[in-house]
């Protein structure tokens, strides 16, 4: 059961919602919203909440405990928590104001994962302004009960999740991150223009002063996906132009889009698009 200790001012703002059971097949859904104002000894700690919660520091300063890790939220800066796991929140050295949002959907783990990839953490917020517009509209909406409303919302928090995401991008590109970006940024050229190469992972990263590991999980974190999946789409990519704008053979689109084996590429054609190429080449013919 949560435990809590509110500490909150009279002019502080609590909303709950129960969004028709369509809103939570969105990409995200508020449940419940709030504009705080605390005394300085405001805490609150649950051993588990079914949703995510944004956390967003108008005024002061907080702090935030999930999963054994700590992060501050001093002003204009954000987090977002896995509720569904023990976790803590509270003022941190005086009074605070801070926007929340408890949001569920199906787009809202996959936004939590790339904010948090290696566990809790805190951005600043580059458009803090603009946050905090929207995340105010959401609480204006809350109690508006229908899908019209609901898909609204849904796409006021994919803005502030965008937000969330690039204030992360930006900071880490600052800090521990900087050179890293550009080195995945090198390997995304290299990948492009050598896409119908036979391309391993030590060709890309030959001129790149990173360990195959390291730059694996970077790649992923600033591309969100592997290099070799990015690799496949590319030659993918190509395969379908070349599928709807010329007659060859698909071996020799196979060969011209980097795979080896004709049968592979239709295996991983097929994989990303649910189509075979002669298939995907009479859908176009026949538009």
């Amino acid at each position: 059961m949560p435990i809590y200790d509110e500490k909150i001012l009279d002019n502080s703002i609590w909303l709950t919602a129960t969004p028709p059971p369509a809103a939570m097949t969105l990409p995200f859904c508020v449940t419940e919203a709030g504009h705080f104002y605390t005394l300085s000894d405001y805490a609150v700690s649950r051993e588990m909440h079914d949703s995510h919660l944004i956390l967003f520091t108008i005024n002061g300063c907080g702090t935030v405990l999930s999963e054994e890790n700590s992060v501050k939220l001093p002003k204009n800066h954000a987090a977002v928590i896995d509720c569904r796991k023990p976790h803590r929140y509270a003022a941190e050295g005086g009074e605070w104001e801070f926007i929340w949002l408890h949001i569920k959907g199906s787009a809202a783990q996959t936004f939590y994962e790339l904010l948090n990839p290696n566990g809790l953490r805190s951005a600043e917020v580059y458009e803090s302004d603009e946050l905090k517009e929207k995340a105010e509209e959401i609480i204006a909406g809350i109690k508006k009960n229908d899908m019209v409303n609901a898909a609204m919302l849904s796409a006021r928090l994919h803005d502030i999740y965008n937000m969330l995401l690039s204030s992360t991008m930006k900071n880490e590109r600052e800090r521990n991150l900087g050179r890293d970006y550009e080195y995945v940024k090198k390997a995304e050229k290299e990948i492009r223009r050598r896409y119908g190469e036979q391309l391993s992972i030590d060709d890309i990263i030959e001129n790149i002063p990173m360990s195959k590991y390291h730059f694996i999980r970077t790649f992923k974190r600033i591309m969100g996906t592997t290099p070799y999946h990015f690799l496949t789409s590319i030659r993918i990519n190509n395969a379908k132009i070349m599928l709807r704008t010329t007659d060859v053979s698909v071996t020799e689109i196979a060969q011209s889009s980097g795979f080896l084996d004709t049968s592979n590429f239709i295996a991983q054609f097929k994989r990303n698009t649910g189509q075979k190429p002669l298939q995907y080449r009479r859908y176009f013919a026949a538009e």
